[in-house]
């Protein structure tokens, strides 16, 4: 007679898995309804950047827009306990000094994510918005802008500048587990340039020379950090080695 499959150990683990996902899905619930009495005063903020007054055109619009509002902070607030959740589920199956890496990753993660979101927030952003109204309003138009579909579009480029700013982590973990070497990314520079320009033109809102080098600037430069991040984390890892080695030899 074949084994109960709801015994064995990879079920408990699915188990504990959906427990874990359902834990964070209640955080986010729970801190965006918190969140929601003070989506106001976001959405007022976010709606100042355009320079213009935002309307909207049909009778849920606002509704729906700052039930966005809310997620955006439910979920920033959720981050802390999502990444807790995260740490319960895979901590069991790690060795003390991977725990301790792990929580590096997470908090260096947070922080690049933090940075570009701020950097986006006060720099690229006003910039981008008010290239495109003023064009607009250069060529004789009257902007009649939506809530709904402006504040959308600055939450897409708050969110895509986190992720941007998380390039040197990314360096660092693939010459932390070994895929790529320092060495290599210092001599691919020149493809990064090419590759950070045309990253930038697709993801800048614009066309225009300003836009572009506010996004692409900050790409090379994450670049160069993150060739001095995994030039540490390599060295770091190559005197890990050296240690466990020599304990070895003593041991023997």
């Amino acid at each position: 007679m074949p084994d109960d499959p709801k015994k064995s150990p990879l079920w408990g683990h699915v188990v504990e898995l959906r427990q874990r996902v359902l834990r964070a899905l209640f955080w986010l619930a729970l801190l965006m309804g918190a969140s929601f009495p003070f989506s106001g005063r976001v959405l007022k903020y976010l709606g100042t950047k355009a320079g213009v007054p935002l309307v909207f055109t049909t009778p849920t619009e606002a509704f729906w827009i700052t039930l966005k509002v809310s997620l955006f902070m439910g979920a920033v607030l959720a981050y802390p306990f999502v990444l807790y959740e995260i740490w319960k589920f895979v901590s069991p199956g790690l060795f003390r000094r991977e725990k301790k890496y792990f929580l590096y990753w997470v908090l260096g993660g947070t922080l690049f994510f933090t940075v570009g979101v701020a950097f986006s927030d006060f720099v690229a952003l006003p910039s981008a918005l008010h290239f495109l109204v003023g064009f607009g309003q250069r060529e004789g138009l009257q902007a009649f802008m939506s809530v709904d579909r402006t504040v959308a579009f600055e939450l897409r480029f708050l969110f895509v500048f986190g992720l941007i700013f998380e390039l040197p982590l990314l360096m660092a973990l693939a010459s932390a587990r070994g895929w790529v070497t320092p060495e290599k990314f210092r001599k691919g520079r020149r493809w990064a340039l090419v590759g950070n320009a045309v990253v930038a033109s697709i993801l800048s809102p614009t066309q225009d020379f300003l836009n572009m080098m506010i996004m692409f600037v900050p790409l090379v430069v994450l670049y160069e950090a993150g060739i001095l991040l995994s030039l540490w984390t390599a060295r770091k890892g190559e005197r890990t080695v050296s240690a466990v080695s020599s304990r070895s030899r003593v041991s023997f």
